[in-house]
């Protein structure tokens, strides 16, 4: 029995690393909301001047960009676990441009998402699903997406690399699947024909107002690395969910929300009308680099 939680409290993780992937902090309530909260819910909601990054000494506010991109829906398949997103995540992204006419090139990026805990934990994978035995120590078991440090934006292709956390009391504090070295790189295609305009932001202070657009993205070549740092466990997880996983095992879905704006409203008044009129031509012209 002893052998077979140790097994269960690994492959836990990673049942729930497709649902980390795509399992963000919840956004803090804000006040007054705008009319996209208001109006739509199920919308994510965009605080920038709460969330977006002071820009570094010496750029020009208008040529300074934060986006938001935050999943609120999908899928993960990695090797042979499939994963419902039941739960939001959230990538900030601060970019700026030597000039206008050059292409931006990221300052700084995070992804944020709490642990997300696994249902009954250890016992609930065993099938013994006991009310309330959750956050038992040794039976409770999360998961936390991690960047490191790789993301490029460049529709139709938008790429991010991540490793998974795995909480328990079993398993220590540095037990990931993948690692800084070796990540999951997720290389996540747009069909630039289902964009839409769910807000049309504020020309005029968009920092406070951002248009919003949502998609879909999907990533079906990506392979998932073994586990790192999880000591004894580590054979355990790697064998209970087939790591590492070659390119063609696994796929991404995402229900994604984009946001983004300059931290300073542009000098002409028509360039700021003609990037509102059209929010996806200004998305698709938008190119991020490492």
């Amino acid at each position: 029995m002893k052998s077979l939680l140790r097994a269960a409290a690994v492959a836990a993780p990673l049942t729930l690393a497709l649902g980390a992937v795509a399992a963000p902090a919840q956004a803090s309530p804000q006040a007054p909301a705008t009319a996209t909260e208001a109006q739509a819910p199920g919308v994510p909601a965009f605080d920038f001047a709460k969330d977006c990054p002071p820009l570094p000494a010496g750029i020009d506010p208008t040529l300074g960009l934060c986006m938001q991109m935050v999943v609120t829906g999908g899928s993960m398949k990695l090797g042979g676990i499939s994963q419902t997103i039941t739960q939001p995540m959230r990538i900030t992204v601060q970019s700026v441009q030597a000039d206008a006419s050059s292409n931006s090139e990221f300052t700084s990026v995070t992804l944020t998402g709490k642990p997300m805990t696994v249902p009954g934990g250890v016992l609930g994978l065993l099938g013994l699903n006991v009310p309330g035995l959750d956050d038992l120590p040794f039976n409770k078991v999360q998961v936390q997406p991690k960047y490191t440090g790789g993301f490029t934006f460049n529709l139709p292709n938008a790429g991010l690399e991540m490793k998974i956390k795995i909480i328990n009391d079993a398993v220590g504090k540095g037990c990931t699947i993948g690692s800084k070295k070796d990540p999951v790189k997720l290389n996540l295609g747009v069909d630039l024909g289902q964009i839409s305009v769910v807000d049309e932001g504020d020309p005029a202070d968009s920092f406070h107002h951002p248009p919003i657009l949502h998609t879909p993205a999907a990533d079906n070549a990506f392979a998932v690395p073994k586990t790192d740092g999880c000591g004894l466990f580590g054979p355990v997880i790697d064998w209970k969910a087939g790591l590492p996983s070659a390119a063609g095992n696994n796929a991404a879905s995402f229900d994604t929300y984009l946001a983004l704006a300059p931290y300073a409203p542009w000098p002409s008044a028509a360039v700021r009308r003609k990037a509102a009129q059209d929010p996806i031509q200004q998305l698709r012209n938008l190119h991020i680099k490492s």
